[in-house]
Parts: C-alpha cells; sequence; structure tokens
C-alpha cells in the first residue's frame, strides 16, 4: 500500500471516530469572503429548494440535492456508504451513472 493511501485510511478512520467534526463552508459577498470551518459538529446545511443536507445521527446523513434523496452512513472503520435515490422529490432531470 503507498504512503498517500496508508495516510488517506488513516485519516478516514480518525475522523470516522466522530464523523461531521471536520467541515468547510465558504461563502461570498460584496465585502469579502465568510469562510467557516470546524465549528462544532456540522449538522444541516440548506440551499434555496434544491439543497438540503442534514445529520439523523451520530453517522448518518440524508440529503436532497435536486430529484434525488442521498443517504450516508460513516461506519465505525471509515467505510461510507451512499445510497441513491433520484425522482423522489421531482421528476429526474440529468444523467445518473455508476462510474
Amino acid at each position: 500500500m503507498s504512503e498517500k493511501n496508508e495516510n488517506e485510511a488513516a485519516r478516514a478512520l480518525r475522523l470516522a471516530e466522530s464523523p461531521g467534526r471536520e467541515w468547510r463552508l465558504l461563502a461570498h459577498r460584496q465585502s469579502g469572503d465568510v469562510d467557516v470551518k470546524n465549528e462544532g459538529v456540522f449538522d444541516e446545511l440548506v440551499v434555496d429548494h434544491w439543497l438540503h443536507i442534514e445529520q439523523l445521527s451520530e453517522r448518518e446523513w440524508w440529503m436532497r440535492i435536486g430529484d434525488a434523496r442521498i443517504l450516508v452512513l460513516v461506519e465505525s472503520s471509515g467505510e461510507v456508504r451512499v445510497d441513491v435515490e433520484r425522482g423522489f422529490h421531482a421528476p429526474i432531470l440529468g444523467t445518473t451513472t455508476d462510474k
């Protein structure tokens, strides 16, 4: 295993101890950027009517992105499971691939 893969695996395992504690938000306004990171454990983000991310439990997040519903589960091993369902919130617009 390469050093890069070992570092990524070690980081994933470290972050899996408390999923959602490492995050960053960047927004722009006329007076300058708003940059917030790691201010607590990430819980929820809502942008207009097409993006909604919310923590359901310690290791599970629910997302709405346009017509898609996405569930993310972070295992204690650092593995991440992602389930995607298209057409849940609206007619499917766009393409979905598995690659």
